[in-house]
């Protein structure tokens, strides 16, 4: 029953509750037989009790059965007919279950009471009919309905066939009704059965039902919120049957309050207090003005303003039921667009009625300027145009009308032989004079019949036209004649300037290519123009007098400044007192010096102070620090993996790299003083306060202006910053401490990970000067014969060794061994693993170049080795000098460092292939982990990387990473090598994965070669050596 309640979604729901009903009217139907004949069972059972019995046991028991039987039955007489709540009748489904497990227990006293009465020959068939109740009836009392079933059938009726097959007749009688009671009792619990199968059959149905009933109302509600228009339907009682999301927002209602049933007053009354009602009305105004049948019962479209300005478009459609249906959108935006047209349209025709008016003033005032002046639309057509203008032209003045165009002008005019230097190449100077036309702002002289000249100024305007001036040069150019030969050829810039004014009058070739300008603007301007007044050359603007050699600066037209020795000469020109001047340029000599002086301070590239200028800055600062109380910050500052953009994409690159990040850090701190001290690395002093704190704001603002990526053309970059801090006077009270302290704190950083800042401690120094002499040592390890190989073997699959991996070793003389963790980093910052790896290149092939197998030689190759241009040679010479053929030869390379540049990396690779030298991809999954440069690249073989090796057997996803790595290896073609074997569980599980080849310590440790002469020897060939 619980079981059901479930099923149907719980007890109070209302398929519940009628089950419960029904299963409650079958009960008061059913229960007063079953309880009668219960009652004459109760009776037999008290008088065929044997009376050997205690009399509690014959008397108690049935009297308290016979009572609670009659007390059973008289209750579902009075409750036939009543029609009980869902407690009530969970309650006596309850205790239905109740009697019937009491019932389980009265049979199995009962039947207990009958052994000790009967013949000893029927003893033992009732010793197990009381097994078989008694385990039953325990079943019953912890079970459903469902159970007491199984019970009755299984204790009740071996006992009421035991009493029919009795010579006793009161046993026979007793029997027969025990079968009938059985049978009335089953009867029951099967109808209950059935009945709760049938409701909640009929509840899955209905669920169903309401199931989609529940979409389509879901549906059809996002549909209705998601309209760009508010949407209503009001019945023929004025009372709301549907709204959406949209109409709540335009009249700022809450959803909450806007449900079906809401009188139309009631919307209405909420608009008006929420400040969203029509600007004009009353709130009555308004519902009178809606019940209107003109409104009411006829389609309408209405445009109505609210009084919080927004403008809403109603749609109002009328339902046959005398309803309505009504959609609201909010055009405010639109309706201010269309006033703001209409305004404008009538601005427009007033400015036309003022442009027309302001065109023949225009018209008028044209035709009194002495030069000729043009105006051309956007299509080149003629405008306007003043009498000047057209007398310039006298050849094509016929065909200045309105509307002509400028290559029309032109033609007609080149026709009739008016421009004199465009004769014998009529269509070429028709080109260039179009093309000049078409500038934004030209100016030249042209040449007219009989020796006129005019000065064309044009100027495109904002829509497109053009405006035209025409100036007669003619005078100027015959006074120009009478001096150019004067001046006009002299390397030196001279100009004649008119005494009173300083009015250039005449200028020469020089002066305006050293200034910039044209003839004609310097003939425009003075003296005073050009000339750059300062506090200890006040007389530089003023005309000069005859006083020889004079200095002065000026400003040239793009804005330089020049300094100039000048020789003046008064003399009359044209009859004007003027003077002549001749000028020497001392600006690159000048600035010369000043450069050499500022490079002396500064970075060429990025023009940030040098160390010089950093030095002579601390010094400043130190001496201000020692009567501040405040202290300063040293923060050093290094570029991480700057090199590789070196060593990729060549300096050029790393130039503009470096230009861009010192743009960043001198936005990032521009209260600090910034310095470049090497290739990617700067200094910066910061006086704010207070510290620590702020140096740690500063150290971070620097680091996360490199957050983004620099982009350069089709290159992108992602770069950090690693920063160390001492503090002045807590780390040391001098430059050089400071800088070192900071350069330690530095070097921690760099250690811990990329775009680290850290503080220094007095634990770094020593760590930075034990740093020192590991690397001091290490030069000398080189060259003193402390590094050794030794050699580890690789297997095939079935046991056979192929080859051996040649690892680098340490044998310091008095540290011991050192470990390769600790020497290959240091090596590859100092760039000391070059010398090594072509050390252990060279070494590693002489050896197996000496054995009698053809076993293979595995060496790894650096990222730094890699990166340079002469691998290929290299590995030519060393194969060269050993005599090692290069078939066994096998080169691992990380893939972070192929990946780097795969076009490159692929071209390197090809080279050595062709040299017969196999490639093995290192260390893969470890890195960049790319699948798409496996097809581009030569490779021989895959490793896995032993992180993943050392995890196999253990819970994580290390099994799948390897048999996927496997899986992928195999789809190329090639073998796949697994580093780092220990145990045979790790060793199963890769031979299971289909994994070619194996390296580690279960196969053997890294050893000097004498340990496994006899592989490299020929003597054996398999494992079986390896643990000899």
């Amino acid at each position: 029953m619980i079981r059901a309640w479930f099923a149907i979604g719980g007890p109070d729901t209302p398929l519940a509750r009628a089950l419960l009903c029904e299963q409650f009217r079958r009960l008061t139907t059913q229960a007063p037989i079953l309880y009668g004949v219960l009652v004459l069972d109760s009776i037999s059972v008290a008088i065929v009790t044997p009376a050997t019995l205690p009399w509690w046991l014959r008397l108690v028991f049935p009297v308290l059965l016979l009572a609670a039987c009659i007390y059973r039955m008289t209750h579902w007489v009075r409750l036939r007919g009543h029609v009980p709540t869902a407690e009530q009748a969970r309650a006596q489904l309850v205790n239905a279950r109740a009697l019937t497990a009491t019932l389980s227990v009265g049979f199995l006293i009962w039947t207990g009471a009958l052994f000790c009465s009967v013949d000893v020959t029927l003893r033992a068939p009732i010793t197990l009919v009381i097994f078989m109740a008694s385990a039953s009836s325990a079943y019953c009392l912890a079970s459903l309905p469902g159970a007491a079933r199984l019970n009755l059938l299984i204790s009740g009726l071996p006992i009421a066939l035991l009493l029919l097959l009795s010579s006793d007749t009161m046993l026979v009688w007793i029997g027969a009704n025990l079968a009938m009671f059985l049978a009335l009792l089953v009867r029951m619990l099967n109808a209950d059965f059935a009945g709760m199968v049938e409701l909640v059959t009929s509840h899955a149905k209905l669920a169903d039902e309401s199931t989609r009933a529940e979409t389509i109302a879901t549906r059809f509600d996002t549909a209705l919120n998601n309209m760009s228009q508010g949407l209503c339907f009001f019945d023929g009682a004025q009372r709301l049957s549907v709204s959406n999301r949209q109409y709540c927002e335009i009249y700022a209602l809450s959803p909450a309050d806007i449900r079906p049933g809401l009188q139309l007053k009631d919307i209405v009354g909420l608009r008006f207090r929420a400040g969203t009602s029509p600007k004009s009305m009353t709130e009555d105004d308004y519902l009178r003005w809606r019940q209107t049948p003109v409104i009411n019962d006829q389609a309408s479209d209405s445009i109505v303003e609210l009084k919080n300005g927004r403008v809403v478009r109603i749609c109002h459609r009328p339902m046959p039921d005398g309803g309505w249906v009504a959609t609201h959108e909010d055009i405010t935006e639109r309706h201010q667009t269309e006033l703001a047209l209409s305004a404008a349209k009538a601005d427009a025709e007033r400015a036309e009625l003022a442009a027309r008016a302001a065109h023949r003033r225009l018209v008028e005032a044209l035709d009194v300027v002495s030069e000729g002046l043009a105006i051309y639309d956007s299509d080149d057509r003629l405008v306007l145009w003043n009498r000047q203008y057209a007398d310039v032209y006298p050849m094509s003045q016929d065909v200045m009308t309105s509307g002509t165009t400028f290559t029309d002008i032109l033609r007609t005019g080149l026709a009739r032989g008016q421009y004199p230097e465009a004769r014998g190449e009529e269509e070429q100077w028709l080109q260039a004079r179009l093309a000049r036309h078409l500038q934004d702002h030209s100016s030249h002289e042209q040449q007219l019949p009989g020796d006129r000249w005019v000065r064309v100024e044009e100027r495109r305007t904002g829509d497109g036209g053009v405006i035209g001036v025409r100036i007669d040069i003619t005078d100027l150019k015959r006074r120009e004649a009478s001096f150019r030969l004067l001046f006009e050829e002299n390397p030196l810039p001279m100009w004649v300037a008119d005494s009173a004014t300083g009015r250039f009058l005449a200028v020469n070739a020089a002066m305006c290519s050293h200034y910039g300008y044209s003839g004609e603007q310097l003939l425009a301007m003075s003296e005073g123009d050009l000339s750059v007044a300062s506090a200890s050359r006040a007389a530089d603007a003023a005309p000069a007098a005859d006083v020889g050699a004079q200095l002065c600066r000026h400003r040239t037209a793009d804005g330089r400044i020049i300094e100039l020795v000048v020789e003046r000469r008064e003399l009359r020109y044209n009859g004007t007192e003027a003077h002549v001047t001749v000028a020497f340029d001392m600006t690159d000599r000048n600035q010369a010096e000043q450069r050499i002086r500022y490079l002396a301070c500064h970075d060429g590239l990025t023009d940030l102070p040098n160390r010089v200028a950093l030095d002579e800055h601390m010094r400043r600062t130190i001496e201000s620090a020692q009567t501040n109380p405040g202290g300063f910050a040293v923060l050093c500052i290094d570029l991480d993996r700057f090199k590789q953009i070196n060593d990729l994409h060549g300096h050029a690159m790393g130039d503009l790299v470096l230009r861009r990040v010192t743009r960043r850090l001198v936005e990032a701190g521009p209260d600090a003083f910034l310095a470049r001290v090497g290739g990617d690395e700067f200094v910066a002093v910061t006086e704010l306060q207070p510290l620590p704190a702020a140096a740690e704001l500063l150290a971070t603002r620097l680091r996360d202006s490199l957050d983004e990526r620099i982009d350069i053309g089709d290159h992108s970059f992602d770069l950090d910053l690693s920063i160390g801090i001492a503090i002045y006077p807590r780390d040391g009270a001098d430059q050089i401490t400071l800088l070192a302290n900071a350069d330690a704190a530095l070097y921690r950083a760099k250690h811990e990970g990329r775009g680290t800042i850290r503080f220094f401690t007095a634990a770094m120094d020593q760590q930075l000067r034990e740093r020192s002499a590991l690397e001091h040592d290490l030069r000398s390890a080189i060259t003193e014969g402390q590094l050794y190989l030794e050699y580890q073997p690789q297997q095939s699959h079935d046991g056979r060794v192929i080859g051996f991996e040649a690892l680098v070793r340490w044998n310091h003389p008095v540290r011991g061994l050192v470990p390769p963790s600790e020497f290959i980093p240091l090596a590859e910052e100092s760039g000391m693993i070059v010398p090594i790896d072509e050390w252990v290149l060279r070494e590693a092939c002489r050896e197996a170049a000496s054995w009698r197998s053809e076993l293979q030689i595995a060496v790894n190759v650096s990222a730094v080795q890699f990166r340079r241009d002469n691998l290929e040679a290299l590995i030519g010479r060393v194969l060269q000098e050993t005599r090692l053929s290069g078939k066994r030869l096998e080169l691992e390379i990380t893939e972070g460092v192929l990946i780097e540049n795969v076009t490159r990396a692929s071209a390197i690779l090809d080279q050595l292939k062709s040299l017969g030298v196999r490639i093995a991809l290192d260390d893969f999954g470890t890195g960049y982990s790319s699948l798409s440069y496996l097809e581009a690249l030569p490779l021989d073989r895959i490793k896995i990387d032993r992180s993943f090796v050392s995890a196999l057997g253990r819970a994580g996803r290390s099994l799948a990473i390897v048999r996927a790595v496997i899986g992928l290896a195999h789809g190329l073609g090639l073998p796949v090598l697994a580093e780092g074997v220990e145990t045979s569980e790790q060793l199963a599980a890769l031979v299971k994965e289909g994994c070619n080849e194996i390296q580690g310590f279960l196969i053997g440790r890294p050893k000097p070669i004498e340990h496994y002469r006899d592989l490299v020897d020929g003597t054996v060939a398999d494992r079986a050596a390896l643990s000899a």
